[in-house]
């Protein structure tokens, strides 16, 4: 089976359209892994605001309002068309490999966290007095959160459980 027909098999599993040889988009699921490398967007997005901050102070609120988000409740409020299918092919991942996923958004959710509260401490009375200090900050979170974000999109991507 090809990977679009593997990709409109699932999306057909839910009553949604498959894809169609003239359609533009991308099918959410990765058929090596089942699971769907847009979760890690989250992680993504909040990685570019950490590192732009320091240049784009307007940033601010939406950086201090990220909150984590499970892949299911991802995929429970998302407008994607795939997302029905997402969420039925996580059903069915392996527990270990469900495990593996789990402990990356795991520590990511953790730097997350962490990092969204240490630039709030710099926050606190207003614009931060130290811009070298928050620089740091945002830029050792980037850092720490690209590195798993790279291990994570490999495994999702290529179902690859070594971390080389």
């Amino acid at each position: 089976m090809t990977a679009d027909a593997q990709f409109a098999t699932l999306d057909q599993i839910d009553g949604s359209r498959g894809p169609s040889q003239f359609s533009s988009t991308k099918p959410l699921i990765s058929p090596v892994s089942g699971l769907a490398n847009d979760y890690l967007n989250l992680f993504n997005e909040l990685v570019m605001m950490l590192e732009q901050l320091p240049h784009m102070p307007e940033l601010i609120d939406d950086l201090l309002a990220w909150r984590p988000v499970t892949y299911k409740e991802y995929f429970e409020r998302s407008q994607l068309a795939g997302r029905h299918s997402a969420l039925a092919a996580y059903e069915r991942v392996s527990p270990d490999f469900k495990r593996r996923f789990e402990a990356y958004v795991a520590e990511l959710d953790t730097i997350a966290v962490a990092s969204v509260a240490a630039v709030r401490l710099q926050y606190r009375s207003g614009a931060p007095q130290n811009l070298d200090r928050l620089a740091g900050t945002c830029a050792r979170a980037g850092e720490k959160m690209r590195a798993i974000l790279l291990r994570a999109s490999r495994l999702v991507n290529y179902a690859r459980l070594s971390d080389d």
